[in-house]
């Protein structure tokens, strides 16, 4: 059996199926970007490695989800 007959059961028998939009706000990824690459180009690399772990934090929570601007 394939992955599609599968799905189709799944479907069938009324299995309902929560989509989570994995996109994020373009402007807030970048803007962010710009932030981190900024405090290492001011040598603050300590600072930087924070605001990427804010920002993965972000992404994986849904904080940055386009649909919530």
């Amino acid at each position: 059996m394939s992955l599609r007959d599968t799905v189709k059961d799944w479907i069938r028998d009324g299995k309902e199926f929560k989509v989570k939009n994995p996109l994020c706000s373009k402007r807030l990824v970048v803007k962010n970007l710009n932030q981190i690459k900024q405090l290492l180009e001011e040598d603050s690399p300590m600072i930087a490695n924070e605001r990427i772990k804010f920002l993965i934090s972000d992404i994986e929570n849904g904080n940055l989800d386009a649909g919530k601007l």
